[in-house]
């Protein structure tokens, strides 16, 4: 295995961990008022599925970026 296969599978695994202790906090609930939906969600899953939106915004915007960058280069 590669250094960047075990660094990888290092960085999974903290994840994993570190969504296991964001679960942890689902003793205190929080309100969410949408427009039209009200919502009362355990702390843990909102702060998690915040975390893993910015990640997932941020992979695309960076998949934007570099395949705008290497059309560039092409032209």
């Amino acid at each position: 295995m590669g250094f960047s296969t075990v660094l990888l599978l290092i960085i999974i695994i903290l994840l994993g961990i570190f969504s296991f202790l964001m679960l942890a906090l689902n003793k205190s609930l929080v309100h969410l008022d949408l427009l039209f939906l009200e919502l009362d969600i355990q702390l843990g899953y909102v702060i998690l599925s915040a975390i893993l939106l910015g990640i997932l915004i941020a992979i695309f915007l960076e998949v934007i970026f570099f395949s705008a960058k290497r059309k560039n280069k092409d032209e």
